[in-house]
């Protein structure tokens, strides 16, 4: 009798262990290609900074790690970054909405700009300045209901997949694998801070929670504040938060690093990016000496499960070697992408040209 359920309790343990996936038996994040040397890289940090017998151990409160957002967590090629698409669309083509007709003239410049290539002069400047015009009066609720409104259209470009599902899964894998070993995990990005927590409900808000989200700062006022200014402007029980239509901050390239310290304090360990505007933060990890911070970034080299640039992708991987930054080859080190059911639509690129 003892023997049979001996046996039994063996035979259920071998099956549970033969129902594992690849990733779990072979020690490999989901999604990544198990040859992948960032991978490797980033497992083997990761797996001595929490052996307190390693030299590299790093305490848990120590294990600080900061993610960009677009294009290195989620897509930034259909066809262009979140909040960019977001204005365009919103300017032009809900039909619940009438934005003004400076913004609508903008959002038209601003399409050819990202289909046809038709450049805008001062674009950056103007971008700033006339972005959070189109939200401006929405109290945050209003705004979030925007950003949902949009994750649920289709993804330009691809079959299968809205722009709420639009993540690099491996990226997706990674956080989960971070969190698992009791890393903090922030983004740090420069699409709108609310619209990212938005964009990250359902997906990684698991791994990291709205209050880990960083991002550029729209400026937010009292409704009977005709000033705009907090500075000086009493609160009245009449008053309801709104946006103000102009921007609190930009959170890009060295106002990364500075955000950092304001609202972690402490200096990362693992940073992951994928553009110049990442280097920044990504020098800043490097910096930290006493656990030998790394700084990793994804090449846009894909172009068969994503619209990727190989030319700008070897490119920027000169750049990075030369900063002592890790690469990543999405097409190399990534089993897939956005999932085995999205498809890319080559139409798409068609009606682009």
């Amino acid at each position: 009798m003892l023997k049979n359920i001996v046996g039994l309790f063996i035979a259920a343990v071998l099956t549970g262990l033969s129902s594992l996936p690849a990733c779990a038996e072979s020690g490999a994040i989901e999604y990544w290609d198990e040859k992948s040397p960032a991978m490797q890289s980033i497992t083997a940090f990761v797996e001595a900074s929490v052996d307190e017998s390693s030299q590299g151990f790093i305490p848990a409160e120590d294990r600080v790690a900061v993610f960009d957002m677009d294009g290195t967590l989620y897509g930034e090629r259909f066809p262009t970054y979140f909040n960019d698409w977001l204005f365009i669309q919103r300017a032009l083509y809900d039909d619940s909405y009438t934005a003004p007709e400076y913004l609508k003239q903008f959002a038209h410049a601003w399409e050819d700009k990202v289909l046809r290539g038709i450049p805008i002069d001062d674009f950056d400047a103007k971008e700033r300045e006339l972005g959070p015009k189109l939200y401006e009066g929405l109290t945050p609720e209003a705004y979030a209901d925007v950003v949902k409104k949009f994750k649920a259209m289709p993804a330009w470009g691809f079959n299968g997949m809205t722009y709420g599902d639009a993540y690099f899964q491996p990226m997706v894998s990674l956080t989960e694998y971070l969190y698992e070993h009791d890393y903090t995990i922030y983004i740090v990005s420069a699409t709108y801070r609310d619209a990212v927590r938005v964009m990250t409900e359902g997906t990684l808000d698991k791994y990291i929670p709205s209050d880990h989200v960083i991002g550029t700062d729209l400026l937010y006022v009292g409704s009977g504040d005709k000033d705009k200014d907090n500075m000086f402007y009493e609160w009245t029980p009449e008053d309801e938060l709104v946006i103000a239509g102009e921007l609190f901050l930009k959170d890009q390239k060295s106002n990364k690093v500075a955000m950092i310290q304001q609202e972690i304090g402490k200096q990362p360990v693992l940073a992951f990016g994928n553009s110049t505007g990442d280097f920044s933060m990504a020098v800043y990890t490097l910096q930290n000496k006493k656990y030998n911070g790394r700084a990793y970034m994804l090449l846009c080299d894909d172009t068969e499960r994503d619209y990727g640039d190989t030319k700008v992708a070897s490119g920027f991987k000169e750049k990075c070697d030369a900063n002592g930054f890790f690469t990543v080859s999405m097409r190399d080190e990534f089993e897939t992408i956005y999932g085995e059911n999205v498809e890319k639509a080559e139409s798409e690129l068609e009606k682009a040209a």
